[in-house]
């Protein structure tokens, strides 16, 4: 029996036994070349290089922890961190409890406890399962690398600069990139031995990852690839129910910690203007003759696309018709993300299964989709102002933003793996074999990246971290397989191990990107915000019981300073972070009253005239001046004249703020606002819309009115 014959035959027992389904499964299936590497012994240079590298990693990972303020959304966890402390359970000082990387959490709690409050102390287990990732980085690479490219892709893991910082940073993404990395280690192991035990543990620590993070659920599609990589249809069956019950835990996980977020009021969300529209905003209206035109010509190419089907082998032509069509009718309805999947795996089926007369039907259908593009082009140019615009008009949804915030993270590793992609599928076209890690590329980084483009028009590239260390493995395993077959063409048969160590060492480096991380590693406030400077010099300004407070990083500044009056944010983002209390709108996370508008600030300062009122603004998310954070109104009243600046933090962008008396007294005597927030001087400020202040106690808190 031939070897495609006898994949075939293990798989039958899923499918059921017919001849027809027989054959439709080999048409489908694809040959992998497995490339185990012959077991090899360790000898001490091996050895050793991985402890160095072991014990640099760690060395970058110490440098450094504690020496910048908390930022980003490492507050949050700060603050969830003295809630346990102080009542055994992360809640935040709203009284919400936070539900996200629990287990994290209370290792953040121990550390804490053992070494005191410090950002070091909050920083420490994210530092400590960033080393732990390197010694499990090394495991993982074994299964597709011989010592030398496994040095060199440990060498990354170390030395990558998202892996330093997020483990330099007190949130879970470090958390879940090893919970990935473990995952695929005990995968890897259930596939070497066949005991199911490791199995069982690849899914705990699944489970684990996606306590951390929910998104550690688009990985479970590593399950699938020891049964499809071997045609064993037990373990197929045993990876698709160890899918199920990781489903099953992110559902319950998931459904714990939406349950924990409040729900916005809707009579706050229905007085802000609309939020800024995302993605693919261009609907180019077509004149009813040009769409009469194109929608003609999509019924020729329909008729073309026939020809190809029925010049195919009889038992593929109805998937094959299905995807070319299908393809067609997203490409007319502008979902050219979707069109091109359709098309290259319709095309790819066809030409596995092409008779002589396919080629010359499937040339002319290439065409006419090439046509079809340019007319689209032209209509959607001229309403599309520029060419992202134009790009994302096209493309449609799902997004493919996320693509490249993934390779953002190893701009080299992301070119390699897409290049590893479309080599598989162009020999996968040509009834080639394709070898395992191709697998690994479509199931744990094109698929789960994939994915995330049908929840969110664009995602930091944080977000891609779940594809991270496969997108890695992938590269490393393909730079090994591309410098194998040039060395094997150029007959460099002799001391074979060391050239391919010579090769390896330049991969790492590309990969890497040295500039980028002499830049990353201890970069200080040269790449983080200040929030901790700005909080510091505040306190220098003795504040009394009833000087107003008002910050941009809320989360932040309530984390230093024990409490801010309000926090200055723009309507879009504000809509997704507030609660109603107490007949006013706050932050779910902090308690804190919100500013959303030019006229909401020009209220208190209205109302505050005779105070001090301090603004402290933020160094984070400076995109076009943080004008995305802010909205254009709050942004030109923090940029005018009511305020004058007292301090700049040592990232040269967060500062303290103070409002200039005589813009106050300005502000007081012409204050009449019309929108959303508006100020109505008739009225008592207790009254006046989703805004309240309470006297400042000694220690910094507020008492009740």
């Amino acid at each position: 029996m031939s070897v495609d014959a006898n994949r075939t035959a293990r798989l039958l027992p899923l499918v059921g036994s017919s001849r027809f389904v027989a054959a439709a499964v080999h048409s489908f299936t694809p040959s992998f070349r497995l490339t185990i590497p012959t077991a090899e012994r360790t000898h001490l240079p091996y050895r050793t290089m991985i402890l160095a590298l072991l014990a640099a990693g760690a060395w970058i990972r110490f440098w450094g922890l504690g020496s910048v303020g908390l930022h980003g959304d490492e507050e949050t966890m700060a603050m969830a961190v003295r809630g346990i402390l102080r009542e055994g359970v992360p809640i935040l000082p709203s009284g919400m409890l936070y539900p996200r990387g629990i287990t994290q959490l209370y290792l953040m709690s121990l550390s804490v406890w053992m070494f005191g409050e410090s950002e070091w102390a909050l920083r420490l287990p994210s530092a400590v399962c960033g080393i732990v990732l390197i010694a499990i980085a090394h495991f993982v690479g074994k299964r597709f690398l011989r010592p030398e490219w496994n040095v060199a892709f440990v060498a990354a893991i170390a030395f990558l600069p998202a892996l330093v910082v997020y483990s330099q940073t007190a949130r879970m993404y470090i958390f879940l990139v090893t919970c990935i990395a473990a995952t695929m280690a005990l995968v890897f192991a259930w596939e070497r031995t066949g005991a199911v035990r490791w199995l069982i543990g690849a899914v705990a620590v699944l489970i684990l990852g996606m306590d951390m993070q929910v998104l550690a659920v688009a990985a479970v599609l590593l399950f699938l690839i020891p049964g499809l990589l071997h045609s064993d249809a037990r373990r197929l069956l045993q990876g698709i129910a160890a899918i199920a019950m990781a489903v099953l835990a992110f559902i319950v996980i998931d459904r714990l910690v939406e349950s924990q977020y409040p729900v916005p009021p809707p009579e706050f969300t229905a007085s802000l203007p609309q939020p800024t529209s995302q993605g693919a905003s261009v609907s180019p209206n077509v004149a009813l003759e040009a769409a009469a035109l194109l929608y003609g010509y999509g019924a020729l190419l329909a008729y073309v696309c026939w020809q190809v089907v029925r010049t195919v082998d009889p038992l593929v032509r109805w998937p094959v018709a299905v995807l070319l069509l299908a393809g067609l009718t997203l490409q007319l309805a502008l979902f050219y993300h979707l069109a091109a999947l359709s098309y290259v795996a319709g095309a790819a089926l066809v030409l596995r299964n092409a008779s002589p007369s396919t080629s010359r039907w499937l040339t002319v259908f290439g065409a006419g989709v090439v046509l079809l593009t340019g007319a689209h082009v032209i209509l959607v140019a001229s309403q599309a102002d520029t060419i992202v615009r134009l790009v994302g008009a096209l493309v449609g949804q799902p997004s493919v933003w996320p693509y490249v915030r993934a390779a953002q993270l190893s701009v080299a590793a992301g070119v390699v793996c897409g290049s590893c992609l479309v080599w598989g599928i162009y020999r996968l076209a040509r009834n080639r074999d394709v070898p395992d890690y191709w697998l690994l590329a479509l199931l744990a980084v094109w698929a789960p990246v994939f994915a995330l483009g049908l929840f969110a028009w664009n995602v930091p590239p944080r977000y891609t971290a779940v594809a991270l260390l496969p997108m890695l493995v992938c590269a490393f395993a393909t730079l090994q397989g591309v410098s194998d077959a040039l060395i094997s063409r150029a007959g460099a048969t002799a001391h074979k191990s060391y050239i391919r160590a010579i090769v390896a060492i330049p991969a790492a480096i590309c990969i890497v990107n040295p500039i980028e991380a002499a830049a990353t590693i201890r970069a200080g406030y040269g790449v983080y915000p200040d929030h901790k400077g700005t909080a510091e010099f505040l306190l220098t300004q003795y504040l009394r019981e009833d000087d107003i407070v008002i910050a941009e990083d809320v989360l932040q500044q309530t984390y230093y300073l024990g409490k801010v009056d309000y926090w200055l944010i723009g309507p879009d983002v504000a809509r997704r972070f507030v609660m109603s209390r107490n007949g006013e709108v706050v932050d779910f996370y902090t308690g804190t009253p919100v500013i959303v508008s030019e006229a909401m600030l020009d209220l208190v300062l209205l109302n505050n005239a005779d105070r001090r009122v301090f603004l402290l603004l933020s160094g984070e998310r400076q995109e076009q001046g943080r004008r995305s954070m802010r909205g254009p109104e709050l942004h030109a009243a923090v940029t005018s004249s009511r305020f004058e600046t007292m301090y700049v933090g040592r990232d040269g962008l967060s500062k303290v703020l103070r409002a200039v008396p005589k813009a106050v007294a300005h502000t007081s005597a012409t204050g009449q606002r019309s929108g959303y927030g508006a100020v109505d001087e008739s009225s008592p400020a207790s009254t006046q819309p989703y805004l309240s202040h309470g006297p400042r106690s000694a220690d910094g808190t507020t008492t009740p009115e």
